[in-house]
């Protein structure tokens, strides 16, 4: 059954502002609007009023027709004109009958008009008419932005599955010659420790000169050595979970430990920032619970949502003490209870707003500059916990702290 507009109204309390230079005016209409049971605030002047309309969700504006001597007209165009105004109604008043002015504000995009004193039944009617199609307008917006959010869902969901694919092909592709450098720096250090043997030995047979040459350059040579084989090894081992995660039938569930998955993506995520170069990292320090049991569980799906929410922390922490990184803290315990297995993660970084707390699970929300995320970690993260008939929540004090409690659900549904 189709609702009314009293129906519509009343499923909260609407915010009127009145604008009028007569106090005794805009008091006697706040006071009967508050008795209709709407909350009203009051402006009388134009300055006055755009302040409120910033601070406060108005949803009908009261307008006379004249403020301080001078026509409204450029006041509501103005109103009409700013985006996030424009789809206020606004209903004039006025004791006079300058029909002229009238049709000029009509046009310039006044709801309705009224004239003074005004009539409580007409008042009642004008007003509830207003607030339901504000409120109307208001649903409408939300249900395009929610379609526009899932759409752009569905656009990342298809790239990332095609990003799956095409990760999963390359991997398979660098594992020959990855591993052909790792077996080859390892044939190459064999062979430099020999030779700085050799030259060791033959010391006092070779030229002062040429033995420091051969001596600082075989160092210099076996460093590099070291490098290109903790650097391949650090590759083998993001390219191996890459492997493993691709080969994995997405959301299905075996028996899996989380222990282990917690411990695997810790060492996969450090050995990621390693390879772009970052030595200079956090430590990250486990609390695992021994007494943690197999269950049924997506062991691809979870090593990501835990990788996002620690990927998160690292960022943090590393915002905040770039100057001085032993002062970073992350943990990540476990816990065994009777029906579920509880992961927290916790660090000493940046923290969360309160502001944006309850968007930081919405999909495409980041507070990253632009290139360092898209919003999807988090989001991601709540969806996968979700599948496993888990939650996830969040507590964090800005500047502080930011910890997340994940809990998994031990019945493998």
């Amino acid at each position: 059954m189709a609702e009314t507009a009293e129906q519509i109204v009343t499923h909260r309390q609407a915010k009127i502002l009145v604008v009028d230079d007569h106090e005794s005016a805009r008091n006697l209409l706040k006071r009967r609007l508050s008795i209709y049971g709407y909350e009203v605030l009051t402006a009388g002047e134009a300055d006055r009023a755009i302040k409120l309309l910033e601070s406060h969700p108005i949803d009908v504006i009261f307008l006379n027709m004249f403020l301080n001597g001078k026509s409204s007209y450029d006041f509501l165009k103005t109103l009409k004109e700013n985006e996030k105004h424009k789809a206020i109604p606004v209903i004039m008043m006025s004791s006079d009958s300058d029909m002229e002015l009238i049709v000029r504000c009509i046009e310039a995009g006044a709801e309705d008009y009224m004239v003074k004193p005004l009539n409580q039944t007409l008042l009642r009617a004008r007003l509830s008419n207003c607030i339901a199609r504000k409120e109307a307008y208001d649903k409408e917006i939300a249900y395009l932005a929610k379609i526009e959010q899932g759409q752009k869902q569905i656009v990342a969901q298809e790239k990332m599955a095609s990003i799956g694919v095409l990760v999963s092909s390359i991997s398979q592709e660098l594992k020959n010659p990855l591993n052909f450098i790792i077996n080859f720096a390892g044939v190459s250090a064999e062979i430099c420790s020999e030779l700085c043997v050799n030259v060791e030995e033959k010391k006092d047979k070779v030229d002062p000169e040429m033995f420091e040459y051969l001596n600082t350059n075989l160092k210099k040579f076996q460093s590099n050595v070291k490098k290109v084989s903790e650097y391949g090894q650090n590759a083998d081992k993001i390219l191996r979970f890459m492997l493993s995660q691709s080969n994995e039938e997405g959301g299905q569930k075996h028996p899996g430990n989380i222990n282990k998955i917690v411990t695997q993506t810790i060492s996969m995520l450090l050995s990621a920032y390693k390879s772009n170069g970052k030595s200079n990292l956090p430590q990250i320090e486990t609390a695992l619970d021994n007494a943690v049991p197999h269950i049924m569980l997506s062991t691809q799906s979870l090593s990501k949502a835990i990788y996002n929410i620690l990927d998160n922390a690292v960022y943090s922490v590393m915002e905040k003490y770039e100057e001085d990184i032993s002062k970073a803290k992350i943990k990540i315990t476990t816990e065994n209870t009777p029906t579920t297995v509880n992961i927290t993660i916790h660090d000493n970084g940046i923290g969360i707003k309160d502001d944006i707390k309850d968007k930081i699970f919405n999909p495409f929300f980041t507070t990253k500059p632009e290139g360092a995320g898209v919003g999807l970690g988090l989001s991601s993260a709540k969806e996968i916990i979700d599948d496993h008939k888990g939650s996830i929540s969040m507590n964090s004090v800005e500047g502080e702290f930011a910890e997340f409690n994940i809990t998994v659900d031990k019945g493998g549904r």
